[in-house]
């Protein structure tokens, strides 16, 4: 019991101390047939820059943007390794986001700091720095959807409470607003400096069990943004919604 009261009392302390995690590093998306996703992903208007060679085969193509967010296209042809084997596991129920990577403060201790609070990390969430790399090119950014940085993910479950801790002890504040997505849905939104992560019913899962349903990049011009989306996509006042079917399996929002 005292156990219990410790945890909570340092859950709450993390609440009020700035956050230890700034916002969303990239999504890792993974595809069985990466040159087929990159095709797609080049008619969404993106640039892609190819990823370097791995020793367990993992192969991938990264969507970047200058502030150093990402969208990465990944593939595992063989089951080599740990990862690899995961990668194939998850890709039997076809493409999809397969991790949230969250961007910690520099020099953050997060994985020590969850532990001491007690507080449990989902197996899809991990953590690191941006992801800048010195072959980077001002050309890599440039995406004639006019898309600028990742700002928002979505996540969708019946039972969402290991991921809400998470965010509580990681500096996160919260608010309940309606949104779109691409329907209008009540959300409970964590925000963190840098980017939002939105909590959402399990209702809203694209495939069942996985609980990232979406992705938001912050675009330029959204008129821009939309022709690219394709017919299918969802539009609302302020958001382009590619549908999952087109987009790799999750919502791709183009928000202005």
């Amino acid at each position: 019991m005292i156990g219990r009261a410790i945890c909570l009392l340092a859950l709450v302390f993390a609440s009020h101390q700035a956050p230890i995690v700034l916002g969303i590093d990239h999504v890792p998306v993974a595809v069985a047939d990466l040159e087929r996703a990159g095709e797609r992903y080049r008619a969404l208007g993106f640039t892609l820059k190819p990823g370097r060679p791995h020793d367990n085969g993992i192969r991938n193509l990264h969507a970047k943007f200058a502030d150093g967010t990402e969208i990465e296209l990944i593939t595992a042809p063989a089951a080599t390794d740990a990862l690899t084997r995961m990668y194939r596991d998850h890709l039997k129920d076809g493409d999809g986001p397969a991790f949230l990577a969250l961007f910690r403060a520099p020099d953050a201790q997060v994985e020590r700091h969850l532990k001491d609070a007690g507080v449990q990390v989902p197996a899809y969430v991990f953590f690191g720095p941006r992801n800048h790399s010195p072959t980077d090119r001002p050309e890599h950014f440039a995406h004639a959807n006019s898309a600028h940085t990742v700002t928002r993910v979505w996540l969708a479950g019946d039972d969402l409470a290991e991921e809400r801790g998470m965010l509580t002890a990681l500096g996160a504040t919260f608010r309940r607003e309606a949104l779109d997505f691409p329907d209008r849905v009540d959300t409970e939104i964590a925000e963190f400096p840098q980017g939002s992560v939105v909590l959402l019913p399990g209702r809203h899962q694209i495939v069942r069990g996985r609980k990232i349903a979406g992705i938001t990049v912050a675009v330029r011009d959204l008129d821009t943004a939309a022709r690219f989306a394709g017919p299918d996509a969802r539009r609302t006042s302020a958001s382009v919604f590619v549908s999952p079917q087109r987009s790799l399996g999750y919502w791709l929002e183009f928000h202005k």
